[in-house]
């Protein structure tokens, strides 16, 4: 992944490191994802994008094309109706290390907390 400087997706900067710009019409959700979004979580996270910029690429298996982190900031793209988003590609030796990531990932978002004493 590379850092750039001055770049923007369909009209949104992008702060974060990224292989390319991809149109969202060539992404794959993974079939298999078990997480759900709901679409209040959906419009939070476009509200985020639109407002914060992109701080995270969607990572996509070069393994088997389908996305394994960032499902969800693909459904805000597409809610936003942007046509280009940020990827990383990640090399993934086996299906199932490919799908351990996914649901690490997953799992991990789900069992975070805000320590709100500290804002």
């Amino acid at each position: 992944m590379t850092k750039r400087i001055n770049v923007e997706a369909s009209g949104i900067p992008v702060y974060c490191a990224f292989d390319d710009l991809v149109d969202i019409t060539t992404l794959v959700s993974n079939p298999r994802n078990p997480n759900q979004h709901s679409q209040k979580q959906i419009e939070l996270l476009s509200k985020i994008i639109k407002n914060q910029s992109w701080r995270a690429p969607i990572t996509v298996s070069t393994r088997s094309g389908f996305i394994v982190r960032g499902h969800g900031r693909l459904m805000a793209a597409q809610f936003l109706g942007v046509t280009q988003v940020p990827i990383d590609r990640q090399d993934y030796a086996t299906e199932a290390e490919e799908w351990a990531d996914l649901i690490a990932d997953n799992r991990i978002a789900e069992l975070s907390q805000i320590d709100e004493g500290d804002y």
